[in-house]
């Protein structure tokens, strides 16, 4: 059984489009074992100069016992990645990049070579990037993905997906099909 690391940045839980589709996404791994974590629910804040301090200094030792590197480990061990995260000001909300900030650490999803390259040391084979607009952006202007494209670049995660769904908010537009859409064009085999 493989695991599964839903990141669930979705504010309105209950209502959210952006969950329902990361959700369908997920549905495509019966076989994993999901781990979902809310970030709005963590209260994570973000990483502060003393913070930095502390984890840069335990990196150096290679102590990457204390509870700053529990989300990396999280991150780096998982087979699959789920990024749920709903499309705000041209990119993500807060808790995406926080959450980033954390998954990211040296050490553990990553480290540097002797000539300063990154050397990815994540697990997983694949990251799904989920997201819905409610205008008619295109996701090559996405600026999230391309984050997050990098992300796993450094990371050394092969396959960065986005699965999205657009114009959900415009009033001459069918949501509720939209979405449909979205879902079911989701490859069969992820």
């Amino acid at each position: 059984m493989g695991s599964l690391f839903l990141v669930n940045a979705c504010i309105n839980r209950n209502t959210s489009r952006t969950l329902r589709l990361a959700r369908a996404v997920a549905e495509h791994y019966p076989e994993h074992e999901v781990e979902e974590l809310i970030l709005e629910d963590m209260r994570m804040q973000p990483l502060d100069s003393e913070t930095v301090n502390r984890r840069t200094e335990l990196c150096r030792k290679g102590d990457f016992s204390d509870p700053v590197f529990d989300i990396a480990k999280k991150f780096a061990s998982a087979d699959i990645i789920i990024i749920a995260t709903p499309f705000w000001e041209n990119t993500f909300n807060s808790y995406t990049k926080i959450f980033m900030e954390y998954a990211g650490a040296v050490g553990v999803a990553f480290r540097y070579s002797e000539t300063g390259m990154p050397i990815g040391m994540c697990k997983a084979k694949k990251l799904y990037y989920v997201t819905t607009r409610g205008g008619p952006i295109p996701d090559s202007a996405d600026l999230g993905f391309a984050i997050y494209k990098s992300l796993c670049q450094i990371c050394g995660i092969p396959d960065c997906l986005i699965i999205s769904a657009a114009g959900l908010d415009i009033i001459t537009n069918d949501a509720e099909a939209i979405m449909g859409e979205a879902i079911a064009s989701i490859p069969g085999k992820l």
